[in-house]
């Protein structure tokens, strides 16, 4: 199996995000303090049926990933924004970004003034617990978010260290808002914003 790792380094934390089942060249650490996080955490309507959706569309493409960033602004209530990228991987159950899209995600972040505290995936034939190349890769204390095709559900992890070796916590994970009539939210039709607010992310074929 081919090793496809990348790392993405913040102002105040280094951000890992591993393929789930593939192995590393090496990795960096993370910088984020202990304590930082939160016990729960809120994931707009949009951004959870958009991950599944493409989760869905990923794996129907030869089990593919769909893959990316996650941010928390600064003081706000725990909500999270996910940020889209191609996965440069050429292979089915693993993911791989670009220095472009590293790049370009930092820039986001600064812009938002948010931090980059995590990596999102899909998983397509496993459920949504981190494999151990997903804890081998990941900053200590960061969040792994992963979507499970054949299950349907979304979970949320913090890598913690538990006797020496890195463990996955599992995070309270809401989802909040309604479901919109009529078009889409995951694509704002002509002339219709998103709530104030709310900004889709979406790094891929730029």
């Amino acid at each position: 199996m081919r090793f496809s790792p990348f790392i993405i380094l913040a102002s105040a934390a280094t951000f890992l995000g591993p393929s789930c089942e593939t192995g590393s060249r090496g990795w960096g650490r993370s910088h984020l303090a202990h304590g930082w996080a939160k016990s729960s955490y809120r994931l707009p309507l949009h951004e959870s049926v958009r991950f599944k959706r493409e989760a869905r569309a990923a794996r129907q493409n030869g089990n593919r990933e769909v893959c990316g960033a996650i941010l928390r602004r600064s003081g706000d209530d725990g909500t999270l924004e996910l940020v889209f990228t191609d996965n440069e991987s050429r292979h089915a159950h693993s993911y791989e970004l670009s220095p472009r899209s590293v790049k370009q995600v930092r820039d986001i972040a600064q812009a938002r003034k948010a931090r980059i505290i995590g990596a999102f995936h899909s998983h397509p034939t496993s459920d949504a617990t981190p494999g151990n190349n997903d804890l081998t890769h990941a900053g200590v204390h960061s969040l792994i978010l992963i979507h499970s095709v054949p299950t349907g559900r979304t979970r949320m992890w913090q890598v913690v260290m538990r006797d020496g070796a890195k463990k996955a916590r599992e995070i309270q994970l809401d989802v909040i808002g309604r479901r919109l009539q009529g078009p889409s939210p995951l694509v704002p039709s002509p002339g219709r914003s998103l709530p104030e607010g709310e900004t889709l992310y979406d790094l891929r074929a730029r």
